[in-house]
């Protein structure tokens, strides 16, 4: 299936884009923070599947060993998953909707609750009576490291309705998160819903993640990948999902296999965009990191938007490396991603 180009949509350059500039220089001042575009005016950024809860757990260390008593810092409660996403991507400017399921039990509720205090719309998100949100288990220590312990969801599966179809063919982009591949509830409207932006010439962008490795979703993720403008994945990720030894090998099979553009995330190190004759390396920003949380989604809705906002990956990728830098030098998920005032302070020091 060709793709045919897109035009750029017109909005009002009303976030911290607007502070680092992405059409030839960046600035060398900062402005007052402008104020939210009107929402007709928004990038429309659907963002599929994965709006699990986060239940993070901070303590002092891990592992977590049998029969020590330990103390717990905190307990909250916040979105995560693609949560962390839609909430980046609305502080960012966006018209940031969620496409999945939300149960109908207390964490999908506070779910639901706290998308809808940020900004995001929830309107697509579907319920169901009795119906039990996936609920993630997140343990932080004091040096950063984490582990996720999951709970799957129980309800009806989500389905592709005339009205969702509607927005996806409106939107400016469609975000496919890996981890609805291997979600009940939302697995199988998955391939649907993609081809269903790719088809109306919206661009269609993925982070496949870690799910790259289990053979269950290959066939999905293959088919995602052919139908995507950008893949985001680790040098890890993308070894491991295309049987490749290096990561330029890698990057290059998935360009042959369709995606436009593959954006290598490199953590500390920055990260790498390569393209059909194009390579670009972008360095990390030096920063204390406190925790890598939800740094991936946050530097994915960093990603889009900037790169709806000006087409170029480069400079996508270098307002994204600024997104995560501000989001893992804060512990936790959902509500602790960067708002603009952290995200332009880091891109402060990029032109200081």
């Amino acid at each position: 299936m060709g793709r045919r180009s897109r035009q750029r949509p017109n909005w009002p350059n009303a976030s911290v884009l607007g502070w680092f500039s992405l059409s030839g220089e960046r600035t060398s001042k900062i402005g007052p923070m402008a104020s939210a575009p009107h929402s007709d005016s928004k990038p429309v950024v659907v963002c599929y599947g994965d709006l699990v809860t986060d239940l993070v757990m901070t303590v002092e260390r891990l592992p977590i060993v049998a029969e020590q008593v330990q103390t717990i810092h905190a307990i909250t409660v916040e979105p995560g998953g693609a949560g962390n996403f839609l909430i980046t991507a609305s502080r960012l400017g966006a018209r940031a909707v969620a496409f999945g399921t939300i149960g109908e039990d207390a964490y999908g509720q506070a779910v639901y609750d706290l998308l809808l205090e940020e900004g995001v719309d929830v309107s697509y998100a579907q319920r169901g009576a009795g119906s039990v949100n996936v609920l993630v288990l997140v343990i932080i220590d004091d040096a950063g490291q984490h582990v996720f312990l999951v709970r799957d969801g129980v309800g009806d599966p989500f389905v592709l309705d005339a009205r969702s179809s509607a927005l996806i063919r409106r939107a400016d982009l469609f975000f496919m998160p890996g981890y609805a591949l291997h979600e009940r509830r939302v697995a199988g409207s998955a391939i649907a819903a993609t081809r269903t932006a790719a088809e109306a010439s919206v661009p269609v962008m993925n982070d496949l993640g870690p799910i790259v490795s289990e053979a269950g979703v290959r066939e999905a993720a293959l088919e995602i990948v052919r139908l995507s403008e950008v893949s985001l994945l680790t040098a890890d990720e993308a070894m491991r999902f295309t049987g490749e030894d290096s990561e330029d090998r890698a990057a290059r099979w998935m360009l042959a296999h369709g995606t436009r553009h593959v954006v290598v995330k490199r953590g500390g190190e920055g990260c790498a965009v390569y393209s059909a004759g194009e390579y670009h390396a972008i360095p990390g920003i030096p920063v204390v990191v406190r925790d890598t949380t939800a740094a991936g989604d946050a530097f994915a809705a960093g990603f889009a938007v900037a790169w709806l906002e000006h087409r170029d990956v480069r400079r996508a990728a270098e307002f994204a490396n600024c997104v995560g830098a501000a989001k893992v030098q804060k512990v936790g998920s959902g509500r602790q991603c960067p708002t603009m005032a952290e995200i332009a302070a880091v891109c402060q020091r990029m032109v200081s």
